[in-house]
């Protein structure tokens, strides 16, 4: 029976999208509700540690995907230093802290899909990891803080677009600016 299921099987053909304002909604849209229900699912998981650690990858993965379809490859990073030729994309937040204030419920999904990510240039992005700032942040609020303890930050950033970024700006002042 599977060897004739087999045999007659035809792999589906998909349809190709291309990127357009209307992919990067529904990719929004898609990701948004995914992470409200993986944080439904995750907050009513009880004393099963390796299902709880399967939801919070999922989350990850989930993030990571936004990122790089919606962020990093559409705009590049929210913000970007100037003048840099080799770039990294860097969360200014781990993404492992994002994913878990949303578990808290400090941020909201629409909130976790746009942390402040940054093209950082390599040299600047191994400095964060020689100084012990690869994964960690000293203050998720004043998300700048941990590029200003391993280097100069203030008229070295502009956003995506273009503007000139005060470096004492708050996580709040980033969401304003782009959720």
């Amino acid at each position: 029976m599977l060897k004739e299921a087999i045999e007659n099987f035809r792999p589906p053909v998909y349809v190709r999208t291309k990127r357009s304002p209307e992919t990067y909604r529904a990719t929004e849209t898609y990701v948004q509700k995914k992470l409200i229900s993986l944080v439904e699912e995750y907050k009513s998981t009880r004393n099963d540690e390796q299902t709880a650690r399967l939801i919070r990858d999922d989350i990850d993965n989930s993030l990571r995907r936004y990122h790089e379809y919606c962020i990093k490859q559409n705009f590049g990073g929210h913000y970007i230093e100037v003048g840099a030729e080799e770039t990294d994309f860097e969360h200014m937040i781990p993404a492992s802290t994002v994913r878990d204030m949303l578990i808290a419920g400090i941020i909201t999904p629409k909130q976790a899909c746009n942390v402040p990510t940054c093209k950082l240039s390599k040299d600047k992005h191994v400095k964060l990891g020689e100084s012990g700032w690869g994964s960690k942040t000293p203050d998720s609020f004043n998300f700048w803080k941990r590029y200003q303890y391993c280097f100069e930050t203030q008229d070295v950033f502009t956003t995506w677009d273009g503007h000139k970024v005060d470096t004492s700006m708050t996580l709040e002042d980033h969401f304003n600016l782009f959720c």
